[in-house]
Parts: C-alpha cells; structure tokens; sequence
C-alpha cells in the first residue's frame, strides 16, 4: 500500500511537470498564429462591404398624375353627368353640386365673358342680346356690371358734357359780340368827351373874358361831366365783359376736366364690376362645377348618384390618363439615414397591390431628392421608374391607377472594418464628453 501510494506521488509529480511545461512549439509558433488571425481578421473586415438600405413608404403613379375631384363643400349632387369607368374629354363637366342658379345660364354667361375684350379707351359688352338668366348667388355681382355697364353706355350716348360745353360756347361768343358792340361804344363815347372837352375849354376861356355869363359855363361843365361819366360807365362794361369771357373760358376747361373724370370714373367702374362679375363666375365653378382637366379615363371612388350627399374634402372622382408615357414613385423618406441618398441610387419598390413572393419587385432610380424636408420630417424622393413596370420576376404589370409601395433605397456600400471604427469613434466621443462634462 505504501508503495502504490509512493508510486501515484510520483506519477502526480510527472503529469504535474508534463501540464505546466510549455512545449517549445507552442512557444515559437503560438504568436505567429495569433498574429495571423488578427491579420485574416482584419482583412475579411475590409474585404467585406455591404450598403445600407433606407425604407421608404410612397406611391406610383403617371408623370403626369391623375387628376383628383374632392368636393369643396357640403352639400348635394345635383346633376350627375357621367358614369363609372368612362372616357372623358379635357375640359368635359362631370357633375354640378346642388346651388341656386341654373348651372347652364352661368356657363353661357362665362363662355360670354370670355368673348369680350377690352382696351384703355373702350368697353363693349353684349348687354341688349342676353336672354334671362338665372344666376343665383351671382345675381348681385351681375346687378352691378349691368348698372354700370348702362350709365357707362348712357353717357357716352348722350354726352352730357358736349351740351354744356356747346352752351358755354353759345355764351362766349354772345359775350364777344357784346365785348366788341361795347367797344366800339367806347370810341364814340371817347370822341364825343374829346368834343365836350373842347367845348368846355373855349368856354373856359371865353368866361375868364367875360363873354359869356357863368351859367352858362358851368352849363358847359356838366355836359362833359355828363359824357366822362358815360365813358367811364362804358369802360367798366367792357372790364365785366371781360371778366364774364375769362369766366366762360375757366368754366369751359372745368367742363373738360368734369367730362374726363366722369368718363375715367364711369369707365373703372364698368372694369371694377366686370372683373368682379368674372371671379364670382369662377368662384361658382370652383366650388359647384367639376370638370375633367385631362383626357382620360373616369373612377368613382363610391357609387354616386344624384341628390346624394357629399362631405367636403370627400374624393368623388378620379381620372387617369389616357396615355400612360412613363411612370414615378414619389416616396416619403425619415429622415434618418436620409444624408446617404444620392441621385441614381437604385430603389426597390415592393407594390402593396401584387404579393411581393408572386410578382417581385419593381427595380428603379432616385432621380431627385427635396433640398428641406416637410413640416413632419420628410423628405420627398423621386423614383424613375421604365415606361412598363416589369418586375424581377419578369412579370409586366399594368396599373390603371395608383398604388401605394414600400421602398428600400440601396446606398453606397460600407466597409465591416470602417463599421468597427465608426463606432469605436462614436464610443471615444461619449466617453470624451462624458469626461468634460
């Protein structure tokens, strides 16, 4: 027993001496392996590189986008014009909204206002050739227009101010006339004062000689006094008739300026009107009147029919072009991540309307990104897609309107090394600020 005991501390001494040994082999050639992991490590890391890819929710749709009828108010479907699933011309009505005036009559009357054209001088509006017309909430508007539209019209018929100026031309000339008879009365009455005066001086001379007695020179003294004061009263005649002439020719040039500014007057108000007259014309089309702004084929989005009601902001109609030249996807991106986007980056679009696993995918190219994004955070990606959306399972899609997608934008691929110490930065920059703080 003894000697078993003796023999098992030996070997245990032997294995104890074989486990701690270090083998020369590992010794010489253990961190030359460990040096050439680090190396493979570190080359896989940089050899493998992978994009990141930004999810994006948006829609495809045409380049030029279906139109898309809302209702502006509450109200009803007076006259419903059209039906599901028809084609329909640029321009064509589609339904009238429940109002008072005659839908029919208000577009007679624009079609009208259209027609007339108008310089800075003169204005000419079919007035006399329309028929009754029931306008509604446009009654006033055209109320005004018409009122003054007629005292536009009657003044420059009756030229009130011609009449006046003719009158005043009568009395000038009836002024003149006097001006020159009275002005000839003055150079008799002068003639005749020049007499007196002479006869008063040979009296005058004659009474300082005592030949004739002093009544009868001062007799000869109110003769002349009598004829100055003729002259003098034909003189201040001739000053009024001159006065009334200057008088005549003022008010002659006041009934030019009257005339001009009644004119300019009559004449902004007939344009005012009109102007307010066409606004309100389209006012009502806007709210009541829907039409087609493009040549297409038409989508209810429920099944309207007349007298029903609608909500405003309700979608009534859509209408999708008729050709189809190329398609977009207009996408709404976060803007996390949203720096890495860049023009011709390729963008996957998975339609919510044909199962990825059955259809695939539909391959695009950004094609511009908005410089700022919207009030929620967003910025707006456009996708050009080719003019038939083939997918990558070689499947050919036909889409008659638009339909919502969940994109991945792939970026620019990034190195697993450069990964590492993008990290290992963003770690050193807390831990700094960490620090200072």
């Amino acid at each position: 027993m003894p000697d078993q005991l003796k023999d098992i501390e030996l070997r245990s001494e032997e294995v104890q001496e074989i486990l701690t040994k270090v083998p020369s082999s590992m010794l010489r050639y253990g961190n030359a392996l460990f040096l050439i992991l680090i190396v493979l490590l570190l080359f896989i890391s940089w050899w493998v590189k992978y994009p990141d890819i930004i999810v994006s929710q948006g829609i495809i749709t045409t380049q030029v986008p279906p139109q898309k009828e809302y209702s502006k108010i509450n109200s009803m479907i007076q006259h419903l014009l059209v039906v599901n699933d028809q084609e329909v011309e640029t321009g064509e009505l589609l339904a009238v909204l429940q109002n008072a005036a005659n839908y029919k009559d208000v577009l007679w009357l624009e079609q009208v206002l259209d027609t007339v054209s108008y310089d800075k001088k003169y204005f000419q509006f079919p007035l006399d050739s329309l028929p009754i017309l029931f306008l509604g909430d446009l009654e006033a508007p055209f109320a005004a227009f018409e009122n003054a539209y007629m005292q536009y019209q009657l003044n420059k018929e009756l030229q009130p101010f011609d009449n006046d100026a003719i009158a005043n031309r009568s009395t000038r000339m009836q002024l003149q006339v006097q001006l020159r008879n009275t002005l000839s009365r003055k150079r008799i009455q002068k003639t005749e004062l020049d007499f007196k005066k002479k006869e008063l001086d040979r009296s005058k001379a004659l009474f300082e000689k005592g030949v004739v007695s002093a009544q009868e020179y001062e007799l000869k003294q109110l003769e002349y006094a009598q004829n100055r004061r003729a002259y003098q009263s034909v003189d201040a005649s001739i000053s009024q008739l001159r006065n009334q002439l200057s008088n005549t020719s003022s008010s002659l040039e006041g009934i030019k300026i009257n005339r001009t500014k009644e004119e300019l007057q009559l004449y902004k108000s007939v344009i005012q009107s009109f102007t307010q007259l066409k606004k309100a014309v389209r006012n009502y089309e806007q709210l009541y009147i829907l039409r087609a702004t493009l040549k297409g084929r038409l989508g209810f989005t429920q099944n309207w029919s007349e007298n029903q009601q609608v909500v405003q902001g309700d979608l009534l109609f859509t209408v999708f072009p008729k050709e189809y030249q190329s398609y977009i996807a207009v996408l709404k991106t976060p803007v996390w991540n949203s720096g890495k986007l860049k023009v011709g980056q390729k963008t996957y679009l998975k339609l919510q309307n044909f199962p990825e696993a059955e259809f695939g995918v539909v391959e695009g190219k950004v094609s511009s990104i908005s410089q700022v994004p919207d009030k929620n955070g967003f910025y707006y990606v456009q996708v050009a897609l080719s003019d038939s959306l083939i997918t990558s399972y070689q499947n050919e899609i036909k889409l008659y309107q638009e339909t919502k997608v969940v994109a991945e934008t792939v970026t620019e691929d990034s190195r697993l090394l450069e990964r590492f110490f993008y990290q290992f930065k963003e770690l050193f920059s807390r831990s700094g600020m960490e620090e200072t703080g």
